[in-house]
């Protein structure tokens, strides 16, 4: 059984919930890690095993302040990895959530959405 990964977030660190049981996979905060593999390759890893046998539906969470262009480098990872159970055998949606005047993080996540073929929505809060 694949376990739940529940990160608490830092100043430097984003919250991350993974868990495929209640079905919530979310990041939030900030993400400007020094050691960018420290944090996320359990999270990678964990994306790897969840695609091997994943919901019947799969939503992810961004609700990112600010991220370092190595974190957009996992993250483009990350989507990659459900791209390929889109479709397959899992539905994916992407929720990119961003402030409202923040050009910068909805241009980031313009920019995730063009790279990826997966159903990818802009959420203005």
């Amino acid at each position: 059984m694949l376990e739940p990964i529940n990160i608490a977030a830092t100043i430097d660190t984003p919250a991350i919930i993974l868990d495929k049981s209640t079905g919530e996979m979310s990041f939030s905060g900030r993400s400007l890690p020094e050691d960018v593999l420290k944090i996320y390759q359990p999270v990678q890893n964990w994306f790897k095993e969840y695609c091997q046998d994943p919901n019947p539906e799969t939503e992810i969470e961004f609700n990112l302040d600010y991220f370092n262009s190595s974190t957009s480098r996992i993250i483009v990872k990350l989507l990659i990895e459900t791209e390929k159970i889109h479709n397959h055998t899992s539905k994916v949606h992407v929720l990119w959530c961003y402030r409202a005047n923040d050009e910068v993080m909805k241009n980031r996540g313009l920019e995730l959405k063009s790279v990826v073929n997966v159903p990818f929505d802009m959420v203005e809060k």
